[in-house]
């Protein structure tokens, strides 16, 4: 929402509460306030009221005296209340008891919590940034710790307590540290950062969905490479997908400068897109390297290391929760960005029937594009000498020839299935009639403006290969 709209919001309370007992109790609480101080549209409004079960309370008194536009929602387990004022009903509001936290079970990162003090509510939080208090009725941001606005202003990152103790308490602070570090690209104050190397072993009590969430708000933050690089530097790559380590020090050939994570980095930056699906496939494209790394007369190979790698995304990514359909387009980019290698930087050994062949497997035109997104990124995170930085744009442009002569295969389809063929041909069900069918096909990418007539006789007059299946069993 627009800042306008959440000071109004805040104004508006500050006139509801006047003279009750909420009267300088209720405070604005974290990430509204880091962003009204960085001059940033607010996502969620947090409130923190400094009573014993005051969020509840405060959620109650406003619909008891009819300033809520719907039914308040309430969570006794953990003092909250969601509930939206009928001057602004589009806005959902969030309160809570400041509190404070005490962590009993080391194997989980769910505490006993209970009414505590504005200090206790502050250091259990994850960040000085984010530990930030505006008292709505005196107009004062409240800053506990006396970093977070010199942090804000600093460009640090920090946590408002011991790290040792805010990251044995909850690991996964870890991770949200990362990401908030690389989402504004500052820095970690180092007694933080030491903290988290000191304590990332904590992350092996962290779940798998919690893991991911995290992951996939760094791939897609403002600055991902430096968000896997502070994973590698704090060893919680380990805890997240423990198959990239391998290729930290992994050295490689020819064709590359430095190590396959090295690379792999280059390429995440060199991709033009945002997009989750394709920052994943960037990280993991090169990951197969781990499994068939050869070496022959002193020189490395990586032979189908994109089918190896294919292979290791599905374990990698199911492992992480990910759902099928995510894997199965991260997995088609890996499998196939290796796809145009030997077309050359200006495509002269491309020929029309490969390029349309690409089309059809890719069956969408987003999920070519996508496809031309990494192998472009892959391309110019070569060896200066060895990169193709020309290849995708004549791909593209060829595509684009295709398209206005209605001759591309995205989406293409043959005129017949496999009950015509086995009517046409006589046949019964087996692998004959997938033989007549990759027939029609070759067909279809040699000339794709072949009309079915013309393909039915093509079909009559084909004569089978010497060995052919029988029926399926």
């Amino acid at each position: 929402m627009k800042i306008e709209l959440y000071i109004n919001i805040r104004k508006k309370l500050k006139e509801l509460i006047k003279g009750t007992p909420f009267e300088g109790k209720v405070l604005f609480v974290g990430g509204c306030c880091r962003d009204e101080l960085m001059g940033l549209e607010i996502k969620d409004i947090d409130m923190a009221v400094n009573l014993p079960l005051g969020g509840i309370r405060l959620a109650e008194w406003l619909q008891k005296n009819k300033h809520t536009s719907r039914k308040i929602v309430t969570y006794p387990a953990y003092q909250t209340a969601m509930f939206h004022l009928k001057y602004f009903p589009e806005v959902e509001l969030e309160a809570v008891q400041t509190r404070k936290e005490k962590y009993t079970d080391a194997h989980s990162r769910n505490p006993v919590t209970a009414f505590g003090s504005i200090e206790d509510d502050c250091l259990r939080r994850d960040l000085t940034i984010n530990s930030l208090y505006y008292n709505i009725s005196t107009d004062e941001v409240v800053d506990i710790t006396g970093h977070g606005v010199d942090d804000i202003r600093d460009h640090v990152i920090r946590t408002p307590n011991d790290p040792d103790l805010t990251y044995d308490d909850d690991p996964l602070r870890i991770l949200r540290c990362i990401r908030f570090a690389s989402r504004y690209g500052w820095e970690i104050e180092k007694t933080t950062f030491e903290g988290m190397v000191r304590n990332v072993h904590r992350l092996n009590i962290i779940t798998r969905e919690r893991i991911k969430d995290e992951l996939d708000k760094m791939l897609t933050c403002k600055h991902p490479v430096m968000a896997m690089e502070l994973m590698r530097r704090t060893g919680a790559m380990a805890y997240v997908m423990p198959e990239l380590v391998e290729t930290f020090d992994m050295g490689q050939n020819e064709y590359h400068f430095g190590t396959v994570w090295e690379h792999t980095m280059a390429v995440l930056e060199k991709l033009e897109s945002d997009k989750l699906v394709l920052r994943m496939a960037a990280l993991l494209h090169d990951i197969g390297k781990i499994r068939v790394q050869t070496e022959e007369n002193g020189n490395v190979h990586f032979y189908e290391h994109e089918l190896a790698g294919a292979d290791m995304v599905n374990d990698m990514l199911r492992r992480l929760k990910y759902s099928n359909d995510f894997i199965r387009e991260v997995q088609f980019l890996v499998k196939h960005h290796m796809r145009c290698k030997q077309w050359v930087d200006q495509c002269q050994e491309m020929k029309s029937k490969k390029l349309r062949k690409l089309q059809y497997a890719c069956g969408t035109e987003e999920r070519f594009h996508d496809l031309m997104l990494l192998i472009d990124a892959d391309n110019k995170a070569h060896a200066e000498d060895k990169c193709m930085p020309n290849q995708v744009k004549e791909i593209l442009r060829r595509t684009e020839e295709m398209k206005v002569k209605g001759a591309a295969m995205f989406g293409y389809k043959l005129p017949f299935d496999g009950k015509d063929v086995m009517e046409i041909k006589g046949i019964k069900p087996g692998l004959q009639v997938k033989e007549c069918l990759d027939y029609l096909l070759k067909l279809a990418f040699n000339n794709p403006l072949i009309d079915k007539e013309d393909m039915r006789k093509h079909l009559v007059g084909y004569r089978f290969l010497k060995v052919s299946g029988k029926k399926d069993e």
